[in-house]
């Protein structure tokens, strides 16, 4: 069965049913027993990785145990958990293997993951948690334009991936929107590809006179634009996820129809599929009125 890898949100793997379509290459002549997916996540309290067979018919997984053992061994310390399987019933009716743990992995560590068939075939994967890190605020760079607003992730990980600001602004005021609603909004700004290393970890420019533009012109597009109150920021949320060195995708993109395709993004031995390791940082804020107002955005003082 075709099933779709889709990224990290350092919490959790989103793997997507695909169905059994003409474009759909099966895997023949192969000697390799599991597909396995998932994603280690080291702030969650249980482990969960999906398991599937590898065979030679595109046919739904069967209602009936797998006949496969899982187990995790923590590689530095040899400690070795032997995990639960689950059947779980997909939206769509089908079938399939949800083997869990209830554990935490640790930060920094490194798992040998591997599925035993009852013909002692094994399909195996190793992952490394990243180190743990935080989001920490820099000086804001508002002497010139742009202006510019740093978040450093203060640990040497491998890898940032989904990077987002969501900014909760106002737009307008309430007596202009008939008094009852809220005139504010949430917009998102991908930062995808804007970080960058240091050497104490990773920097993202977050720039808040672009962004102030950005949104004025979608404002402006959905009708919602009024130039005497401009944009007035109630604050903003940077959200990203820290991945291990193996999330590294053809192409750069997480592309479910790429990704999907047996061996194109694998680091499974004997076997097909992805296991990866991480988790999301969030931090919200809002700067200094005058920081704003250098960058374009308006003043909520001067509204009343």
């Amino acid at each position: 069965m075709r099933h779709a890898l889709l990224g990290l949100t350092v919490a959790a793997l989103v793997l997507l049913p695909g169905g059994c379509d003409t474009s759909v290459d099966p895997v023949l002549g192969t000697e390799k027993d599991f597909s396995m997916y998932g994603v280690l996540r080291p702030r969650a309290d249980s482990q969960w990785l999906r398991v599937y067979p590898v065979e030679d018919r595109l046919t739904p997984t069967a209602p009936e145990s797998l006949a496969a053992t899982v187990t995790s061994t923590e590689t530095e310390r040899g400690r070795t958990r032997t995990w639960t399987d689950s059947l779980i019933r997909e939206d769509d009716g089908r079938y399939a293997h949800v083997f869990w743990t209830p554990t935490r992995v640790d930060y920094g560590r490194t798992y040998q993951l591997t599925v035993t068939g009852d013909d002692g075939q094994t399909t195996r994967t190793e992952v490394t948690v990243p180190r743990n890190a935080a989001l920490a605020l820099q000086a804001p760079q508002a002497e010139a334009d742009p202006v510019l607003v740093p978040v450093l992730v203060n640990r040497a990980v491998p890898r940032l991936i989904n990077l987002e600001v969501e900014y909760y602004v106002q737009y307008d005021l309430p007596e202009n929107v008939g008094g009852t609603d809220d005139p504010a909004v949430r917009l998102s700004v991908s930062y995808d590809d804007t970080q960058r290393r240091v050497e104490e970890g990773w920097v993202v420019p977050i720039d808040l006179s672009a962004d102030y533009l950005r949104l004025r012109e979608r404002l402006l597009n959905a009708g919602l634009w009024n130039p005497a109150v401009g944009l007035v920021m109630r604050n903003m949320t940077l959200r990203l996820e820290v991945a291990n060195e193996a999330w590294d995708p053809p192409g750069g993109e997480f592309d479910p129809n790429v990704i999907v395709e047996p061996g194109t993004m694998s680091n499974v031995e004997g076997g097909f599929g992805f296991v990866g390791a991480g988790y999301r940082l969030r931090k919200q804020w809002t700067p200094a009125v005058e920081v704003l107002e250098q960058a374009g955005w308006t003043n909520p003082a001067d509204l009343y």
